[in-house]
């Protein structure tokens, strides 16, 4: 059998699992649900998700040598979560011989140059904050973030500025004809009773969607949404500043490079991008800061070929590009 890689990356939103020839080819794709032991429906249903994706990626690939698994996951935020893992894949997979689990965090570093060492930053329908030394050190923000931030936070804010507007309460905003236009909703009150009313609301995921809506009002200029855009931003800078002093950086010294990526910091509307960029200059100015062209997934599979012994140089770094059919990465 041929010698093969496994690279997993599971969200809040999904698990995407990929097996891949040491040239970066996919042999074998897999989808599942959230992979989140704490954010998921339950604990059993959360490794559900990474398994379906796990056996349809494998499925796929057919009669492979896996000589290297990564995964990156969500909520894998202390060490006994990164041992429930190992213990669980090792159960189900006994295969696996070279596994490896980190937070979902860690999943872009390799992206700039191959290395892994970077601070990222990634704006998906959470947020996932981590950094990597030279000396191999590493942090990530786990449960350490205290704003509501991504996709999720935005929708949420979203809501809460329609909301207050029609109450009287706050400044008038273009979201508020968004908002009520994309959830057919006549006002903020009807737009807060379909997603807090006791029976029958809307799930909270359907809030995530309007992130498009506040990234679009913000390029637009709509003052309110700028200012929910900025004060993410500067959210995020700061954990990234505290992810680099954890592993001995200062992030101002600009020894580290940044990477932006998640579907909201790449978004075709560049409202978020452009605030982060904003908010690193103002206090890492010396930083490199680069927006991710590739997946944070095909992070986990340069981690997966590194972590078996494959090098990652320019042009794997090149050939190792999201290719996959409509949806396959979808997240809002």
């Amino acid at each position: 059998m041929s010698h093969a890689y496994l690279a997993v990356d599971a969200g809040n939103s999904k698990s995407v699992a990929l097996v891949t020839d040491a040239e970066g080819a996919v042999l074998g794709r897999g989808r599942g649900g959230n992979g989140d032991i704490y954010g998921a429906d339950s604990v059993p249903s959360a490794l559900e998700s990474v398994f379906e994706a796990v056996q349809a990626a494998l499925a796929g690939a057919g009669a492979v040598d896996i000589a290297a698994a990564a995964f990156r996951i969500a909520g894998v935020d202390y060490p006994e979560d990164a041992t429930f893992w190992d213990d669980h894949l090792r159960s189900r997979f006994p295969f696996l011989r070279a596994v490896s689990v980190k937070n979902d965090a860690y999943a872009s570093l390799r992206l700039i140059d191959g290395s892994g060492v970077a601070v990222s930053i990634t704006v998906g329908t959470g947020p996932a904050v981590a950094a990597r030394a030279k000396d191999g050190r590493e942090e990530h923000s786990g449960f350490f973030v205290f704003d509501h931030l991504g996709g999720s936070g935005l929708g949420n804010a979203a809501l809460r500025a329609v909301c207050l507007a029609w109450m009287g309460a706050g400044p008038e905003t273009a979201l508020t004809e968004s908002m009520l236009s994309f959830y057919g909703v006549a006002d903020g009150w009807e737009l807060r009773h379909v997603f807090t009313r006791r029976f029958g609301a809307r799930p909270a995921s359907d809030l995530w969607q309007a992130s498009r809506l506040v990234l679009a009002a913000a390029e637009a200029g709509d003052a309110v949404a700028v200012s929910i855009v900025a004060e993410q931003a500067s959210a995020f800078v700061r954990y990234a500043e505290w992810c680099a002093r954890r592993v001995g950086v200062d992030l101002a010294s600009g020894e580290l490079p940044v990477l932006l990526n998640g579907s909201v910091a790449t978004s075709e509307h560049p409202a978020m991008r452009d605030a982060l960029f904003s908010s690193l200059h103002r206090v890492a100015p010396a930083a490199r800061v680069v927006v991710a062209d590739a997946s944070p997934l095909s992070g986990v599979v340069l981690d997966a070929l590194a972590e078996g012994g494959v090098e990652v140089g320019p042009e794997l770094l090149a050939r190792v590009r999201d290719d996959h059919p409509h949806d396959f990465l979808t997240t809002f």
